[in-house]
């Protein structure tokens, strides 16, 4: 058999190329030739299967970056257990297991001392307990706060891809391929986020503008039942929020992430959106990071 034919038949993939190969069919689950998600009007229209293949994808191809940044600094770091362990196996010729998540980042930080940031961590967990939920049970989440964090989550492959792995993307058509789409996917997703909140913006103000005209045609029956409530959940404090504009803990949330001042001086409208720490209602847009009053301050006294 000759040379040729031998590397026709040899199926090989290194760990850098595997790894690059699944985030760009993850990549490829989630966005249109354009760069634009797939089908995309929001979030929310993306089909689940391109979410669960998505995920799947990226986290294999992520867990494989992580590998190759072990294996450069001494190949048998790739393998879960001791050095002696590892060592002993090879060389009867039994491959052990490759480290899973936990055990990469663990070897990360004590061989080539590399650690991810709290935040980054979070996220990495983040996209590892969807992966989860996709693969072995089931799933409930937020199509706006995945894609946020899915987002996130290529910005932190690209920079480890840069910085770590130091791709020389002139000798790999892969990462070239992969940076491009990310650099793409970034300019892109920022353009359409920038008309999706101008039109979001005009659809909420014209909701907001209805729902503070109903509120005033039935004020009184409103604020009857708002205290009603307040009975049952033991205090208006839970009810009421602090109101941007006239600073009074009079904003109620009159619909769904909408909230209106029930001060008769004020009267104002807001958009509501959910605080990071402890969930509650706060003004704010949806693709917004805050927190409420109460968590600002919690922090800030931390």
């Amino acid at each position: 058999m000759s040379n040729t034919e031998s590397s026709n038949i040899q199926l090989e993939l290194s760990l850098l190329n595997n790894g690059l190969d699944f985030i760009l069919k993850g990549i490829d689950e989630l966005f249109d030739d354009d760069y634009v998600m797939r089908e995309y009007s929001s979030a929310v229209d993306i089909g689940t299967s391109s979410y669960k293949y998505g995920v799947l994808n990226l986290f294999s191809g992520f867990l494989l970056l992580l590998k190759e940044r072990l294996y450069r600094h001494m190949p048998e770091l790739i393998f879960k257990g001791t050095l002696k362990d590892i060592r002993n196996k090879l060389s009867s010729e039994k491959i052990p297991n490759t480290v899973d998540l936990d055990e990469a980042l663990e070897k990360l930080e004590i061989g080539p001392r590399f650690v991810f940031s709290e935040r980054n961590v979070k996220l990495i967990r983040y996209v590892q307990d969807v992966r989860n939920k996709f693969e072995h049970y089931t799933i409930s989440v937020n199509k706006y706060e995945l894609w946020s964090n899915l987002s996130k989550f290529l910005e932190l492959i690209d920079k480890f891809l840069v910085e770590e792995l130091h791709i020389n993307i002139e000798n790999s058509p892969e990462a070239l391929e992969l940076q491009e789409k990310i650099h793409t996917i970034d300019s892109v997703w920022q353009r359409t986020q920038q008309e999706r909140r101008s039109q979001f913006d005009l659809e909420i103000q014209d909701r907001i503008e209805d729902r503070i005209e109903e509120f005033n045609t039935s004020r009184d029956r409103a604020m009857q039942e708002l205290k009603t409530e307040s009975y049952s959940s033991n205090g208006a404090d839970k009810l009421l929020r602090n109101c941007p504009d006239c600073y009074e803990q009079t904003m109620i949330v009159y619909d769904d992430f909408i909230g209106i001042c029930s001060n008769p001086e004020c009267g104002s409208g807001h958009a509501l959106t959910e605080c990071l720490r402890c969930d509650e209602l706060t003004p704010g847009y949806p693709w917004q990071e805050k927190f409420c009053d109460s968590c600002s301050n919690w922090i800030d006294e931390q």
